[in-house]
């Protein structure tokens, strides 16, 4: 598939994640008409376990993302592999906020709600790194003289495959309270690219 085919792709993609977005907002819209009858102050507290959750999954989905563009900035053209890889991939993301949801709503169920979450962000970290090693072993589809560090993707996925492992190891043996050990990973992000400048 040509340049055409891969803008075609990504315009497709970008408006994915966007819904996504957008879709994790939901929950929490259900609960302003509270503040008709609630001050604000007393309306965040009594949800900021919500409002926790959607944040935490919108900067995750932002975070995919960005290495998503990263990835696919460089390319020239698409074949029906990295496709078929990418399609997998916007799976885990239109699917975050259904384990976002359940995350702030089954009180009940904490630790199978965050082994969910955690299993989506998991999910998705394999896939990004699939389609980089993907890309890696065809450098026909990389614009001519990019500028192609796999050392660096690959680092970048290693350290977020093992702190999501590493939250869902410790939401298990100590609450899914754990799962803000993913606030690290923007930090991680940062620390790789600042290195690579």
């Amino acid at each position: 598939m040509e340049a055409r085919e891969l803008a075609r792709v990504t315009a497709f993609t970008d408006a994915a994640v966007a819904i996504a977005l957008t879709l994790l907002v939901l929950p929490l819209v259900g609960v302003a008409h509270e503040a008709a009858d609630t001050p604000i102050t007393a309306l965040l507290h009594r949800h900021r376990d919500d409002l926790a959750a959607m944040l935490l999954s919108f900067f995750a989905v932002a975070l995919f993302w960005r290495g998503h563009r990263q990835l696919f900035e460089r390319l020239e053209r698409i074949d029906e592999v990295l496709l078929v890889l990418n399609i997998c991939w916007l799976l885990g993301v239109v699917f975050l906020p259904v384990p976002t949801a359940v995350l702030t709503f089954e009180s009940e169920r904490n630790l199978d709600a965050a082994l969910l979450y955690l299993g989506n962000l998991l999910y998705l970290s394999l896939l990004g790194l699939a389609l980089g090693i993907w890309i890696h072993f065809h450098p026909r589809l990389l614009r001519p003289g990019v500028d192609w560090q796999i050392n660096r993707l690959l680092i970048r996925s290693l350290m977020s495959i093992l702190v999501i492992g590493a939250a869902a190891v410790a939401a298990y043996l100590f609450g899914s309270v754990v799962v803000l050990l993913l606030l690290v990973l923007p930090l991680l992000h940062l620390t790789v690219e600042r290195q690579r400048r």
